[in-house]
């Protein structure tokens, strides 16, 4: 079954500064964040919760802020992965390769839990781990259901053959 993990930006990022919102590329990832986590809750797609995600969340300064995007995570995950000697190690791999620490925590969790699919809206994490092998795809919500449409077309046509 495929799983996806969102990160922290992703959670965040309805609930951006005004002047933010107004662009036309922010609205869009906004849409698509919810068109994805609307797929997940319909399709029964685990989306993956972490330690790193709940972290990142708890260092908005805003508590306005701090409190929609954190009933955004809650209503949205439904499995949690646990912090292992495993995942830090991956992690510590990953930042030798140029990934950034909170970056390179959030693509080991998303590879540990068997996540197919990593979203983000930090387009140079996304450009790096296009870079690198990985067993997640990172990719920003805009381009997610593009690519599970395309996932589940070939999972189809492999079936039929």
């Amino acid at each position: 079954m495929v799983k996806i993990y969102i990160d922290a930006c992703c959670y965040s990022r309805p609930f951006d500064n005004a002047a933010h919102l107004a662009q036309p590329a922010v609205q869009q990832e906004i849409a698509a964040i919810r068109d994805a986590v609307r797929l997940c809750r319909k399709a029964g797609i685990p989306v993956i919760g972490s330690p790193t995600v709940i972290d990142e969340i708890g260092r908005i300064r805003d508590s306005e802020k701090l409190e929609f995007v954190r009933a955004f995570y809650d209503s949205t995950i439904n499995e949690y992965i646990e912090l292992s000697a495993d995942i830090t190690g991956r992690a510590g791999e990953l930042a030798v390769l140029g990934i950034k620490e909170r970056d390179a925590f959030h693509t080991a969790f998303a590879e540990a839990s068997g996540a197919a699919f990593l979203l983000t809206t930090d387009d140079r994490f996304e450009r790096k781990a296009k870079t690198l092998v990985l067993s997640t795809k990172v990719i920003n919500p805009i381009n997610f259901l593009p690519e599970v449409t395309q996932w589940i077309r070939q999972l189809l046509t492999q079936g039929i053959q």
